[in-house]
């Protein structure tokens, strides 16, 4: 949206709140609600924030290091281009940001940044992509209320029993999940009850990789408001508890060339419907998937997801339409060709997330890697194949000494994402859990 047009749309929509929101490191969306007057002022000056939101958890925790660099400022800039209503809230626009420095430079630890980075980098390649994300989460019949609280006594799923694709079942949540349809009308493929109990999945329809990174953060955000307005909560964590299935955030990609618009992904004239440069970009990024798992995989909760035979993908290697495998090819028609990235959950980032497989995949191009032989029949019970990491802790080391990771992403980006696992890892090593107190308090 255009400077100019910004005050027709605010009258006519008779907005009289506006947020102004960027996604953090760990994909956290922040920022502040702002009147009209104020908003407008902050189109062109931007709003400043503790830059400690750069180097933060979650819940917030100050990072050792944090006090000694006087937290200075941080700037977020609107980009009107994202100017939209945000349909849960009443009379309520919302425009996301870019982090900057209060000089203008680019901060170095914004992903929406990172993502436009290497955007670009492919458009100097005559290469456009489109992406789409697959997120499922979990509708649970426990106010959010008494969760803010502290109290997950009695957490259970809405349902006892499995009911994917169940028409039925659905409709037991329409009240939420139609709302959230009508919110996101423009963009929501299907909804349907997942793998789980009290589990949906939601697709979002293919889009620039921008606005799709865009699109997932504020759907998140409308889930959990609609969820809680409803006297319920919702979490995309990727494993809310061990006995039930986990919540994915599986990614989509796929390529055309700028100047003809034709596929870079499908040829029907080799054997496997792949063009070489398709090849070279699956290559790329299988190379580096189990190095890159700690940008896909952010938590410490997010390894637990990934078990044998869970349809989450653990091992390193790729299959046409095998959903066992870590890399799923899609090689039908030019329309349909793509790659699905199956590691990551619904709590990734997903500027992040699509920031390192771009790259990843270009340096494949670039370097002309060959791709092996996709794997057949289960995945999971393939031998010789290389596991993902199984911890949050194993990722960030493997990451830390992976030097091509710091080739592809800016150096301080890839350092301020270990330290933030780091620092998550340390807080859970020293946490004592109700697990341990009930096998060791009576019987060590």
């Amino acid at each position: 949206m255009k400077r100019q047009d910004v005050d027709t749309f605010l009258e006519e929509n008779a907005i009289r709140t506006v947020i102004v929101a960027g996604t953090d490191p760990m994909g956290v969306l922040r920022g502040k609600r702002l009147t009209v007057p104020y908003f407008k002022n902050a189109i062109d000056s931007g709003l400043t924030f503790a830059w400690f939101i750069m180097r933060t958890t979650t819940v917030d925790d100050v990072l050792p290091d944090m006090l000694g660099t006087g937290v200075p400022d941080v700037k977020g800039v609107p980009d009107l281009s994202t100017l939209q209503l945000a349909p849960w809230e009443p009379d309520t626009a919302i425009v996301l940001m870019d982090w900057v420095w209060p000089d203008g430079s680019p901060c170095p630890y914004c992903p929406r940044s990172e993502l436009k980075r290497q955007v670009a980098a492919m458009r100097k390649q005559n290469v456009v992509e489109r992406a789409a994300l697959e997120f499922e989460f979990y509708l649970m019949p426990k106010p959010v209320a008494d969760v803010r609280r502290g109290d997950f006594s009695g957490l259970g799923p809405a349902s006892q029993d499995i009911h994917c694709y169940s028409i039925y079942e659905g409709s037991f949540f329409e009240p939420v999940v139609a709302r959230v349809r009508d919110c996101f009308e423009d963009i929501i493929e299907g909804c349907t009850p997942e793998w789980g109990q009290g589990q949906f999945e939601i697709n979002l329809a293919a889009t620039d990789a921008l606005s799709m990174a865009d699109q997932v953060m504020l759907f998140k955000t409308a889930v959990k408001q609609i969820a809680a307005e409803a006297g319920l909560s919702a979490t995309f964590m990727a494993k809310w508890h061990q006995d039930f299935s986990g919540n994915s955030g599986h990614i989509h990609q796929s390529f055309s060339d700028a100047k003809t618009g034709k596929s870079l992904c499908y040829d029907a004239k080799t054997k496997d419907n792949l063009t070489p440069w398709f090849r070279r970009f699956i290559a790329g990024q299988l190379d580096l998937l189990c190095e890159t798992t700690l940008f896909i995989a952010p938590f410490v909760n997010s390894y637990k997801r990934f078990q044998d035979d869970s349809f989450a993908g653990v091992t390193r290697c790729w299959s046409i339409d095998n959903r066992t495998s870590g890399l799923r090819v899609i090689n039908v028609s030019a329309k349909k060709a793509r790659l699905e990235h199956r590691i990551g959950g619904a709590d990734l980032n997903p500027y992040t997330a699509f920031a390192v497989l771009f790259g990843t995949g270009m340096r494949g191009v670039a370097n002309k890697m060959r791709l092996p032989a996709p794997v057949d029949g289960n995945a999971y019970h393939v031998e010789g194949l290389d596991h993902v990491p199984r911890s949050l802790e194993e990722a960030a080391e493997l990451a830390d000494a992976t030097p091509a990771i710091r080739e592809i992403l800016p150096p301080k980006f890839v350092d301020n994402l270990i330290d933030l696992a780091r620092y998550e890892c340390s807080i859970f090593r020293e946490t004592v859990t109700d697990l341990e107190l009930r096998r060791y308090y009576e019987m060590s």
